[in-house]
């Protein structure tokens, strides 16, 4: 038997190559590639059709999601020569990629692909020009099949379901007998499903897509949603999509889209008139009367007060009423090709937050369109919630930073109330033995009047301003190593702690070991803030060293790391926190000293220094010691 000629079109060839009067302006659109999987497929079964049925010839085309039928696969059994000769001498290409046939093309209507797609039954003609009509004129055609022999042309549409995907041609040199009919049929189940296969796929990755990006964009819900849009456009191939999102007024503002389409044409025709059809200025009022015939409001508010689950159109002005008038919406419409629009409402639990609409050149929806639509929908409602639940989380990060700050502005003026208080206390002890002191005492006393005046004030001032909590804080570049030795100042009050100090004995039983690096950048925050932060881990180790009693050490060290991250180290040989423990200490409201402290301290640490970008971490041996290590990250000296 003969062994066909076979070309195989390669998936990153365009749809339409040929330029010519018989080929609509819409034909530059590029439908999504199809994989060279498909495309062997597809061969495969193209020449199994020629050989096994002894026919001339064999096509596949997949009707493609701008209702376009484009071959991508054809097997030949003649001379190639006698085929070249044919096409040169006539002009034209019978099979090829220029070969393909539009649905919504008029002059299509009698093609014979077209015709069995739309009547979804096999057809079988005697006259070749049946099949490349208009693209090939009659005479022509007829010559063609006079020359090669040719007697029947059999033309098959793909069927899955109740949708049509393709269609199968065999062209043969005698009448198909009811065997050729079925063999044909079995041959089209087979592309039918390799092609349905094929977009499976492409669904399930285009959807894989979407979820990475929302992912990789999880704070941005207009980039979210652009990002569906896109890719119902660019890797499913419909002419166009938009989100829309209910917003708190009730209105339904656009706030992403994508066509498909040389948009200058459009564009022209809006500055013209002055009137955008698709941008974010187009907005749908669900409470103004003008819109209650709107696709938009109509898909929200349902029937019954329950939301749609999705409205189809045949007529774009359904989706831009009242914005733009009929005459206007009719006219994009025929210059973009659409013949469908639906919108697709999506939803956070049993509340509607937007719709997606989708415009096509198909004649239908299909039952598998319809369900992946309403999965990307709903990856925009998913995409909406998320970013939504990011910016509360941040919010409320934010207000707990206010918090802890006013907690520590409440604090400070509460340490150093006390602290005056204290040595007001004192001052009014020692004149209430002045009499009983020596002339010096009672001159130093006499001295320092000036001193607890200025303690006095002061103590006024705070009481005054105890009930402002919100004083800003100030964030300015700041020493670590010099809010360090703060810290332990505060913490051990006696001590008087110098920068290069290795040591020091503060008199309580503890010995303190310092070894700060002097090559440490600057950090931005409040010194006041992190000296407290860090005395309250400070004061976490001494009170377990307290507990310890013997050979107490406390070693605390900086050191600058990789990147400019500054490393704080705080370690102790005290009794160690309990392995149950060790995930609590940062929990707000927890402690070890039942009903002696309120939990809040390391919470607010751990919380403060998360908010400079930085991380705390707790390691512990129970009755052998604890290390706290604090990462912060430094100024940018750029």
């Amino acid at each position: 038997m003969e062994k066909p000629m076979t070309r195989l079109i390669k998936p990153d060839i365009a749809l339409i190559n040929s330029k010519s009067a018989s080929v609509p302006a819409s034909a530059e659109e590029e439908a999504p590639a199809t994989s060279v999987e498909l495309q062997i497929i597809l061969q495969r079964i193209v020449d199994d059709v020629v050989l096994n049925l002894d026919c001339l010839g064999a096509m596949v085309a997949p009707l493609e999601i701008n209702n376009t039928l484009p071959v991508r696969a054809y097997s030949v059994k003649m001379e190639p020569e006698l085929l070249a000769k044919l096409e040169q001498r006539l002009g034209t290409t019978f099979i090829g990629p220029q070969s393909v046939a539009y649905l919504n093309d008029k002059k299509f209507d009698s093609n014979l692909g077209v015709q069995a797609i739309k009547k979804r039954t096999i057809l079988v003609s005697d006259r070749l020009g049946d099949l490349f009509r208009p693209v090939v004129p009659e005479h022509l055609a007829r010559l063609t099949q006079r020359i090669t022999g040719i007697k029947q042309i059999a033309a098959v549409p793909l069927k899955i379901g109740d949708e049509v995907v393709g269609a199968l041609f065999a062209i043969s040199p005698v009448q198909f007998s009811p065997r050729d009919i079925n063999f044909l049929i079995a041959f089209g189940n087979q592309a039918a499903a390799a092609i349905q296969t094929q977009r499976y796929l492409t669904e399930m990755q285009a959807l894989e897509r979407v979820t990475l990006a929302m992912q990789a964009n999880i704070t941005d819900e207009t980039q979210i949603l652009q990002i569906i849009v896109d890719t119902v456009v660019e890797k499913l191939g419909y002419v166009g999509a938009m989100v829309a999102t209910l917003e708190a007024n009730n209105s339904l503002p656009v706030r992403a889209y994508a066509v498909g389409f040389n948009t200058s044409l459009l564009r022209q025709l809006e500055t013209r008139l002055g009137v955008s059809f698709i941008g974010p200025k187009s907005v749908a009022y669900l409470d103004d009367p003008r819109f209650q015939d709107n696709l938009s409001v109509r898909a929200v508010k349902g029937t019954g007060g329950e939301p749609e689950k999705l409205l189809v159109s045949n007529d774009l002005y359904d989706l831009f009423r009242p914005v733009i008038n009929k005459p206007l919406s009719r006219l994009a419409q025929a210059l973009t090709g659409i013949t469908l629009v639906m919108a697709v409402p999506f939803f956070i639990g049993n509340e509607v937050v937007g719709n997606l609409f989708v415009a096509s050149k198909k004649s239908t929806f299909s039952t598998r369109e319809k369900q992946v639509l309403t999965s990307f929908a709903q990856q925009a409602a998913v995409g909406i919630r998320n970013a939504r639940l990011y910016r509360k989380a941040e919010e409320r990060r934010q207000i707990a930073q206010m918090f802890g700050k006013m907690a520590f502005s409440a604090a400070a003026s509460i340490h150093a109330l006390r602290n005056y208080v204290g040595a007001t206390r004192t001052y009014l002890q020692l004149l209430e033995l002045g009499s009983q002191l020596p002339l010096e005492k009672r001159l130093d006393l006499l001295g320092s009047v000036p001193a607890a005046l200025a303690h006095l004030n002061e103590s006024i001032n705070l009481l005054d301003n105890l009930h402002k909590p919100w004083r800003q804080v100030t964030d300015v570049p700041t020493d670590v190593n010099e809010c360090l030795i703060l810290a332990i100042r505060k913490a051990f009050p006696d001590v008087n702690l110098d920068m290069d100090q290795a040591e020091v004995d503060t008199g309580q039983g503890v010995m303190i070991h310092t070894l700060l690096a002097d090559d440490l950048p600057l950090i931005k925050t409040s010194p006041d803030m992190l000296t407290e932060a860090l005395r309250v881990v400070i004061k976490n180790g001494v009170e377990a060293l307290r507990k310890h009693r013997r050979d107490n050490q406390l070693w605390i060290e900086t050191c600058r790391q990789p990147d400019d991250v500054i490393a704080i180290l705080i370690r102790d040989n005290g009794v160690g926190i309990k392995a149950e423990h060790i995930t609590k200490i940062f929990e707000m409201g927890w402690s070890t000293k039942k009903g002696q402290g309120m939990g809040f301290g390391l919470f607010w640490t751990k919380d403060y220094i998360e908010g400079l970008g930085g991380t705390i971490t707790v390691e512990s041996t129970w009755r052998k010691g604890t290390t706290f290590t604090i990462h912060l990250p430094t100024i940018d000296e750029q």
